[in-house]
C-alpha cells in the first residue's frame, strides 16, 4: 500500500487497526559514472515497497533529496539539503502523519548523510508528539548483512549489486571501475576534503558487483527489516 495511491477513506480505515507507516528516504547524489544519481533513493524505495508488501503496511512518499554536504557535493548532479533544513522537513512530515493518527514511524534509509538529521528530528519531536516511536534502518549497516556487504564502499560493489538487482538497465557497465583512497577518521572542511575525493566518486572500493549478490543483499535486508518492524510495533 502506497499512501500516494490511497484515498483518505482508505487511510482512515487502515488507521482503525494499524498506526505504522514505512518511509523511504534517500538522496540524489553522485555514485560514479556507472550508477544513477538516485542510487540511495531507488534502493530505499524498493526495499520500503517490498517491506510494505510483505507486512501489509502503508509506505509513505519517498524523501529523495538528502544531506550531501560532504565530499560528494562537488560532483555533477548532486543535490543537497542542509542538515537544518532536512531536520525541519522531517519534523513537518512526521507531525502531519501524527496528526492523522500514525504513531510508528519506520524509516528505510539509503544514505549515510541522513542518519544524523533523522536522529535530531526525533530528538526535537520527542517533547512535542505523544505516544510515538521512531526507527531508522540503514540497510548497509545492519548486522545481518555484515558478511554479505563486507565493508563495501560508496558506489562500490554493494550498491552496484543492489541496483543490478533492482533495475539492471540503470547500471552503465562500460564505466565500472575501481578506486581506493584512504578516508580520514575525522571530519574535515570541504576544501581539505578534496584530497580524499576519487576521480569518479567511488569511495574506497571496487565495482565488482553482481545481480546475484544484489538479490541476496535485498532479500536479507527485507528479512531483517521485517523483524525490526515487528519489534517496533510489539515492544
Amino acid at each position: 500500500m502506497e499512501l500516494m495511491k490511497m484515498t483518505m477513506h482508505e487511510v482512515k480505515e487502515y488507521l482503525k487497526t494499524n498506526q505504522t507507516i514505512i518511509i523511504p528516504i534517500g538522496a540524489t547524489e553522485e555514485h560514479s559514472n556507472a550508477l544513477p544519481l538516485g542510487t540511495d533513493t531507488l534502493t530505499a524505495e524498493a526495499l520500503a515497497r517490498k517491506l510494505g508488501e510483505v507486512s501489509l503496511r502503508i509506505v509513505g512518499p519517498t524523501i529523495n533529496v538528502g544531506n550531501c554536504h560532504s565530499i560528494t557535493y562537488s560532483f555533477h548532479g548532486t543535490i543537497s539539503i542542509s542538515p537544518t533544513t532536512l531536520i525541519n522537513y522531517l519534523k513537518d512530515y512526521i507531525t502531519s502523519l501524527h496528526k492523522h493518527g500514525f504513531r510508528n514511524f519506520f524509516f528505510v534509509n539509503g544514505h549515510g548523510g541522513n542518519i544524523a538529521p533523522l536522529r535530531c528530528a526525533f530528538d526535537e519531536l520527542a517533547n512535542t508528539l505523544t505516544n510515538s516511536k521512531f526507527l531508522v534502518t540503514s540497510w548497509w549497516l545492519m548486522e545481518e548483512l555484515k558478511e554479505l556487504y563486507n565493508n563495501a564502499g560508496h558506489a562500490g560493489r554493494g550498491e552496484v549489486s543492489m541496483i543490478m538487482y533492482i533495475d539492471k538497465s540503470l547500471v552503465k557497465t562500460a564505466f565500472l571501475t575501481e578506486e581506493k583512497r584512504e578516508i580520514p577518521k575525522y571530519y574535515v572542511t570541504n576544501d581539505l576534503a578534496q584530497k580524499y575525493i576519487t576521480e569518479t566518486g567511488i569511495i574506497n572500493d571496487s565495482q565488482e558487483g553482481s545481480y546475484e549478490l544484489g538479490e541476496k543483499l535485498f532479500n536479507a535486508s527485507v528479512e531483517a527489516m521485517l523483524k525490526l518492524l515487528k519489534h517496533l510495533e510489539e515492544s
